[in-house]
């Protein structure tokens, strides 16, 4: 099972840019997880076109904030490589080790 680091993920949200491309991945994928629509399951992912849609950051900026994003395992690329989805099960598990 993966180890996440949460002070490695806080750390990438403290920072404006990434803070706000991680919205708007969120807000184009959602949780990040599988969907079903009737008999087919999927997983939506965002490109960087739809995140300069959504945050309106020059690609310099977005290219850095992807990059840390994707290293604090916040986001994950997609198979073909061409797109981010939000990686909910990172949060949980970093939430789940947490003192009560």
């Amino acid at each position: 099972m993966p180890n996440f680091d949460g002070a490695t993920m806080l750390r990438a949200l403290a920072e404006e840019d990434a803070l706000r491309v991680f919205a708007a991945v969120v807000a184009a994928t959602g949780t990040g997880l599988p969907h079903r629509s009737g008999t087919t399951i999927s997983v939506r992912h965002t490109t960087v076109a739809g995140i300069i849609r959504g945050t309106g950051m020059p690609i310099s900026a977005l290219r850095g904030a992807l990059a840390q994003l994707t290293d604090a395992q916040l986001i994950v690329k997609g198979p073909n490589g061409a797109g981010w989805r939000t990686n909910l099960s990172a949060l949980r598990e970093v939430a789940a080790a947490l003192p009560a």
